[in-house]
């Protein structure tokens, strides 16, 4: 399903790419930490592209999700994830398509000067500079691969990426023999300034927890994790739903959340930026029942010996701003 053949003959775009990927189905991190290779390129003044599958979008072939002025689609037609990108990085291309080879020559016709392609470690028809692998405690805990248990690949698999992005979790901690003396930086995840989404899709900041117990719910591949993310900021919960990784929101499951708020007499409700995206086109009815929807946004950070990423990201970025000269 992710693998391609060995004979596939990959494609080398004209600018450089980076490619962030995993092992293992479920969710290890990959979208917090594309972001902040965006920004990073940002920062530097080289415009990126972010090019991702697209899924559980309900459209098919290409879609350019935004064309640097952020989302230009519904997120139903982008998938949560590439449409929260757009959202949070409206500066940065960002496109879905099955086939990455060809979204990466229509972004680089888009004026892309680096590509960042999210969740594409298995993806090998794409050519890339480097690949960067997230390793999460969950990952070196799995021993199957598909159908029989979780892993994509094989732990070997790694020794072909540039560098692994160990969850800080794991520091101090022996790695396997397949993964020993592979180059690593530690990646430490937190949580951002929350805010409240109004139905405008404004956002105003929280500086601190509200007056009254929220009801709280995620549909993320671990939502537990969300929910010990607001207790350790003192949030208090009137009640907790765990739900399943890309939950779809309709009728239905709006109307038990109004309840829930009835039930424990409170107007809010707090979630994760991803199911905030699936929540948008509900906004209006929750602010019509008086309800305010709270946000937490997740940030990654490079922390430890995080010398080597920042090497490899500013050869990439001088790469990149040779290719502008070429091309100008």
């Amino acid at each position: 399903m992710w693998i391609v053949r060995p004979h596939s003959k990959p494609i080398s775009p004209p600018v450089p790419t980076l490619s962030v990927g995993n092992l293992r189905i479920g969710g290890t991190g990959k979208t917090p930490v594309v972001q902040a290779l965006a920004r990073y390129c940002l920062a530097q003044g080289i415009r990126p592209a972010i090019l991702l599958r697209g899924y559980r979008r309900r459209s098919r072939g290409m879609v350019l999700v935004s064309a640097g002025e952020g989302p230009c689609v519904p997120w139903q037609d982008a998938g949560d994830e590439a449409w929260l990108h757009a959202w949070k990085l409206p500066q940065a291309l960002v496109l879905v398509d099955r086939r990455r080879e060809r979204a990466a020559l229509t972004a680089v016709a888009h004026g892309a000067e680096l590509l960042l392609l999210d969740d594409g470690f298995q993806y090998r028809r794409l050519g890339r500079d480097a690949d960067l692998v997230v390793i999460d405690p969950a990952t070196l805990r799995a021993r199957c691969c598909i159908p029989f248990g979780t892993l994509r690949q094989p732990l070997r698999a790694a020794r072909r990426a540039t560098l692994l992005l160990l969850w800080e979790e794991l520091a101090g901690n022996p790695l396997p023999a397949e993964l020993a003396g592979l180059p690593t930086v530690l990646l430490r995840f937190r949580s951002g300034m929350p805010y409240r989404l109004d139905s405008t899709g404004a956002t105003h900041p929280l500086q601190q927890p509200p007056d009254r117990p929220v009801v709280a719910f995620a549909g993320i591949a671990r939502p537990e994790r969300f929910r010990s993310t607001l207790l350790q900021h003192g949030w208090h919960l009137a009640a907790w739903y765990g739900l399943p990784d890309h939950y779809r929101y309709g009728r239905a499951t709006l109307w038990w959340l109004l309840q829930s708020c009835r039930r424990y007499r409170t107007p809010w409700l707090a979630t994760t930026e991803k199911d905030a995206v699936r929540l948008l086109p509900l906004l209006p009815r929750l602010e019509r029942a008086g309800c305010t929807l709270a946000v937490f946004p997740l940030e990654a950070e490079f922390c430890g010996n995080s010398a080597p990423l920042w090497e490899l990201l500013q050869r990439l970025v001088e790469q990149a701003r040779r290719a502008r000269k070429d091309l100008a």
